[in-house]
């Protein structure tokens, strides 16, 4: 029995680790203080509870003991869903600040389970130490147990639970599978009473978890399948605003070759010269480009589908936008929207200085970047924007809180009326690789009255690429040939002739989307989608 208790508590103590990121991130996103808080903590309470544990069971040298300290640490583990509520409530009202804040949270949250944990294996080896020179094996044999159930709880609630299952019904799992053990141990030790009520306290969370449990996705009233919105007669008279350029000064070197590279908290950032153009890669991945005799120019042609927003709302005042980048999308509505005030959330610093650097972002006092997580900007009181870019999700590296239903709201929350909201997101429409765009498209409809897809470059609908997601404030239900029209007035305006044609491109086929989730807080099974037939 003690090497099943010691097994099973090192799987869930690594599985509320892997949990814990995806409870904080929705407050404090996915960032490396998140991690570093989370493991630091963890460390922490192991340390601490090694150390109790040992004493504690020179005092105690009994199992039902250690069954009561499992069983406790079940409750607390089971109530984390509701605390997580309360506490990141709590933060966001004080703001901490992305260091301090993933910090208190994580120790509030997740301390108290995990050192009640890490008593578990020195208490066990203590009650099965039989004799003192068998006390090495025996430490040995319970160790490994301990680290083999760690590794398979990091493994199986990775790859396997959080994609399938929501965060608030695993938690609860684990404080339920932890009070199952409970209540085998102090059966085993012949405690027929508080096994009995441990079981009973069992019996009632599990039927407790059934009604708390979230409803299911296919459940939120999200349609089966969205359909383009169709034209209800008239036409748009958007007016015309022009500008001039507004690039900031580039540095060089300008030859061939890798001109910057850097590690920053967040990616292995690099600025590489080829072929008469500067591109921006975050690891694996091009995030960015510009043509060093033409910075205005869209390097990346998705860069121009952004523009479109602008084109249905000429008289926008106010933007923000989630995602730096190289600042393509900034350069050119600095340039060509003179009374436009644009707002950017970049989470990482090292991008801002490379924009500005290398890529010509100029300073101007009509732009604002704010070095902070997107979602964060959102929560924090601020502006009504009339457009929102949201430019943060990468090829293979999607931020799963940028995502959700409840990010989107906030969105919504702040758009002014007659607002809209533009994504960049790369999949395929149709086909194998489609499940994640239409996840996405899916949970943007169930928060917005309106969604039209414009897919860059007039590739096949089962080709992964970008694909420019827009949704309005309020429904508008605008044909191909309003926005195309309202794009042909933009079009010089907005220094972007070909925006007309990008217009054009709007998926106007039906998108299937009954077979994929709305993606919440809760659950939002993103790397999984992206890679589901990888």
């Amino acid at each position: 029995m003690l090497q099943l208790t010691v097994l099973v508590s090192g799987a869930v103590l690594m599985a509320l680790e892997m949990l814990g990121s995806r409870v904080l991130a929705p407050q404090f996103g996915n960032s490396i203080f998140v991690w570093g808080s989370l493991i630091g903590v963890i460390l922490t309470a192991l340390s601490a509870g090694y150390y109790l544990g040992g004493r504690l069971a020179d005092r105690h040298p009994s199992l039902p003991p250690l069954a009561r300290v499992l069983a406790l640490a079940g409750v607390w583990t089971w109530l984390l869903p509701e605390a997580a509520t309360r506490v990141n409530a709590w933060l966001a009202a004080r703001d901490l600040g992305p260091r301090l804040g993933a910090l208190v949270a994580s120790l509030a949250l997740f301390a108290g389970p995990a050192l009640l944990l890490a008593l578990v294996s020195p208490w066990a080896v203590r009650l099965a130490a039989r004799e003192i020179r068998s006390v090495g094996s025996t430490a040995g044999v319970l160790y490994a147990l301990s680290t083999g159930g760690s590794i398979a709880g990091t493994l199986v609630t990775s790859f396997f639970l959080i994609p399938a299952f929501g965060v608030a019904d695993l938690l609860r799992s684990c404080g339920l599978v932890l009070l199952a053990l409970a209540a085998l141990d102090l059966a085993a030790a012949r405690r027929r009473a508080q096994a009995i009520g441990v079981t009973a306290l069992t019996a009632l969370l599990l039927f407790t978890s059934a009604v708390l449990r979230p409803p299911a996705l296919f459940e939120t009233g999200a349609p089966a399948r969205i359909e383009p919105p169709r034209a209800v007669g008239g036409g748009m008279q958007p007016g015309v605003v022009s500008g001039g350029p507004a690039v900031g000064e580039i540095r060089g070197p300008f030859e061939d070759g890798v001109v910057f590279e850097k590690e920053s908290l967040y990616h292995h950032i690099r600025v590489e010269n080829a072929g008469g153009s500067r591109y921006l890669r975050f690891d694996n991945s091009w995030q960015s480009g510009m043509y060093l005799d033409d910075p205005l120019r869209a390097r990346f042609e998705y860069t121009d589908y952004l523009l479109l927003p602008f084109a249905l709302r000429p008289d926008a005042g106010r933007a923000l936008m989630v995602g730096l980048g190289g600042g393509s999308v900034v350069k050119k509505l600095l340039a060509y929207r003179p009374d436009l005030r644009l707002d950017v959330a970049e989470l990482d610093p090292v991008v801002v200085e490379v924009a500005r650097t290398y890529f010509g972002v100029p300073d101007n006092p009509r732009l604002t970047v704010h070095v902070e997580d997107g979602r964060r900007l959102l929560d924090r009181a601020g502006p009504a924007y009339d457009v929102i870019l949201l430019d943060a999700y990468y090829a293979d590296a999607i931020p799963f809180h940028l995502t959700t239903r409840e990010f989107l709201g906030r969105v919504r929350a702040r758009l002014t009326d007659g607002g809209l909201v533009a994504a960049n997101l790369i999949g395929a429409l149709e086909g194998p690789r489609s499940a994640l765009l239409r996840s996405m498209a899916r949970t943007f409809a169930t928060v917005f009255p309106e969604v039209y897809l414009f897919p860059v470059g007039g590739r096949s609908p089962d080709t992964y690429q970008n694909v420019i997601l827009l949704a309005p404030r309020e429904p508008h239900r605008w044909s191909r040939e309003d926005i195309v029209k309202a794009a042909e007035a933009q079009a010089d305006a907005l220094g972007t002739p070909s925006l007309p044609e990008y217009a054009a491109a709007l998926h106007t086929r039906p998108l299937p989307v009954d077979d994929v989730p709305v993606l919440t807080d809760d659950h939002a099974p993103v790397d999984a989608l992206l890679h589901l037939y990888e």
